[in-house]
């Protein structure tokens, strides 16, 4: 089996893909953690809950059946493990408002991207900490960074390994 020709038209839908995932998760983010304090709270929230769920399902179902190339399913993991993850699980953590509503300390948008992102790599500081039903959805991040850290790791791995053994049975 030979290896696809690796140039820009072979890469152009996947980066296209990627360029999308980051514009529509930092816009969601943006715009979910900026809500005046009378328009967030619980309603828009569990809207913003309930978003990034059908999200997280409809892009499992593509990496999983829509996606064939393990270099194209690598670089879309790499980047919802960088930014689209963290950033729309913020998004739904800023949707709820602060004061305390959510993320017990945080005050602004860069406070629930900060957890956020310490939430999804399961460093867990400790210095805000979620309430009520953020509970939940945090612990859904951290279930989500093991399982996208797996999944990106295991491709990694079948990409190396398959181009290890060809080299090995051409030699």
């Amino acid at each position: 089996m030979t290896e696809p020709e690796m140039n820009l038209e072979w890469w152009r839908s996947t980066l296209v893909g990627s360029a999308g995932l980051v514009v529509v998760s930092s816009a969601a983010f943006y715009a979910l953690s900026h809500l005046h304090e009378d328009t967030a709270g619980n309603t828009i929230g569990t809207w913003a809950t309930i978003g990034l769920t059908v999200w997280m399902i409809s892009q499992i179902w593509i990496y999983a059946t829509r996606i064939k190339s393990p270099h194209h399913q690598l670089l879309l993991m790499g980047v919802s493990f960088i930014q689209v993850v963290p950033f729309l699980f913020a998004a739904v953590f800023g949707s709820f408002g602060y004061y305390d509503l959510c993320v017990v300390g945080a005050e602004n948008a860069a406070d629930v991207l900060y957890f956020s992102y310490v939430t999804f790599t399961t460093v867990g500081f400790g210095d805000l900490h979620p309430t009520g039903i953020c509970r939940g959805i945090a612990v859904a991040e951290a279930v989500t960074g093991y399982i996208l850290l797996g999944l990106f790791v295991s491709a990694a791995v079948g990409i190396y390994s398959h181009r290890a053994e060809r080299r090995f049975n051409r030699d």
